[in-house]
């Protein structure tokens, strides 16, 4: 199974802000390549604000000479997504980020599903104080140089890695069904976020579909 770590970092809260893009190809369980792109993000989204600027350290005028989103995507990325699982921390924001770009730019929406590691990192080891990047990093004893947008990837990719291994599932099918998750999943048809089953009062099960900042 190929997963595709994904995470982007934004120049303001403009899912069109895309200004980064890091991502970590893993071909079963073996890392097989890495790509990190700065993006120049469309005019109309206006400035970068101070706060993104702050969390990410890329500043508009490190992006003014980069390619822009549909040219780093169509170098192979969008390819290698088609049939895909894609891998996020805090999935919702990533996918709303890469199908909003999609769409400015009229590209094809690759048929692929998705897994959120921050909901299986809750899954698998809820104990944590937090299920954020850098505390589960820590814990599982990831390298990790936070909101680089190539490190996150990778983090991202090699947290669904130690699932795995944690569960002893061989896929991210079989840990899905071991947690009680369900993927996400990505098409020209829209969106169907990743939930996690819920256990309410009563012996009642709904899908969770909050995402964990």
């Amino acid at each position: 199974m190929r997963y595709v770590a994904l995470d982007f970092e934004t120049g303001n809260a403009s899912r069109l802000s895309a200004c980064a893009l890091g991502v970590s190809i893993f071909e079963d369980s073996v890392l097989v390549a890495e790509q990190t792109t700065l993006i120049k993000p469309p005019a109309q989204v206006g400035k970068f604000h101070w706060g993104n600027v702050r969390v990410n350290h890329i500043k508009e005028s490190m992006v003014a000479d980069a390619p822009e989103f549909d040219v780093v995507w169509r170098q192979g990325i969008g390819e290698l997504a088609e049939g895909s699982v894609l891998v996020c921390h805090n999935a919702m924001f990533d996918t709303a980020v890469l199908c909003a770009c999609l769409s400015h730019y009229h590209l094809p929406v690759p048929e692929c599903r998705y897994v959120c590691t921050v909901k299986v990192a809750q899954r698998v080891w809820p104990r944590l104080q937090n299920h954020k990047l850098d505390t589960v990093s820590q814990a599982l004893g990831i390298p990790l140089n936070h909101h680089e947008a190539g490190s996150d990837a990778r983090a991202a990719g090699l947290i669904l890695q130690a699932a795995l291994r944690e569960t002893a599932s061989a896929d991210a099918d079989e840990l899905a069904q071991k947690i009680g998750m369900r993927l996400g999943r990505i098409s020209c048809m829209g969106t169907v976020p990743c939930s996690v089953a819920k256990e309410l009062r009563g012996g009642k099960t709904v899908r969770s579909t909050q995402t964990h900042v």
